[in-house]
């Protein structure tokens, strides 16, 4: 098993961006992991900038004056070359979002909460003030999460997302034997929609952690894990 997985569509049509989603055989939290993985013509590792992560909707710009630091916040955006923003997932739906025009990024970590508050809305709206972003010309990927095959609920939460979420077209959750089990990534899909943002340019890998334990962290699986997938994105 690899370290990391690119995605083709965005190797073979966006030259000025690298995107690595890790697997489990490193942990992402791990600096030393990530020197180990990549080198300098992958990501400048030494801007390399992160949140620390709190399961809200909040969006951080990363400027020159802020690179490497870190704030609370679950998003990150930038027009900066060779900084790498890292987000941080086991379970919870990463989305790289690439301005391919105005050759701008954000990184997402989008739990249920993060998802409830549109937290992508919120980094699609901050990319379009700050760095004049048009929907028309996003590619977003949603990477490795737990999937609407294993993500039981509570129906009272199927509930809470019903409140927001009442004109959607999709159905955003299963019920199995009476137990229910929320899509993530139909919800995000949605939410990127009605952004503006083309559905031919969703790339959803739709690969489930939970499912694919065996080669990606799932907190669910692994009782709790404090090791973590990365979804890292920068401008080369």
């Amino acid at each position: 098993m690899e370290n990391y997985i690119s995605i083709k569509k965005i190797e073979d049509e966006l030259d000025f961006v690298k995107l690595a989603i890790t697997t489990k055989n490193i942990d992402s939290k791990s600096k030393e992991d990530l020197i180990n993985t990549f080198n300098k013509d992958d990501f400048n590792l030494d801007n390399l900038t992160s949140n620390i992560q709190i399961h809200s909707d909040i969006v951080n710009i990363v400027n020159e004056e802020n690179i490497g630091c870190k704030k609370e916040g679950d998003a990150l955006i930038t027009n900066l070359r060779e900084v790498p923003l890292l987000v941080f997932t086991a379970d919870c739906v990463p989305i790289a979002i690439i301005d391919k025009k105005n050759k701008a990024i954000g990184a997402v970590h989008a739990g249920w909460r993060g998802t409830y508050s549109k937290i992508v809305k919120n980094t699609i709206d901050l990319m379009k003030k700050e760095y004049n972003t048009n929907p028309d010309d996003l590619i977003c990927v949603i990477g490795p999460s737990i999937g609407p095959c294993c993500y039981e609920v509570s129906k009272d939460l199927v509930e809470k997302f019903n409140t927001i979420l009442t004109n959607m077209e999709e159905t955003f959750y299963i019920i199995k034997e009476e137990k229910y089990y929320l899509d993530l990534w139909s919800i995000n899909e949605y939410i990127l929609k009605t952004c503006g943002v083309k559905v031919k340019n969703i790339i959803n890998l739709n690969i489930c952690t939970s499912c694919n334990s065996d080669k990606f962290h799932s907190y669910r699986v692994h009782e709790k894990t404090n090791k973590r997938i990365g979804l890292m994105l920068q401008v080369k």
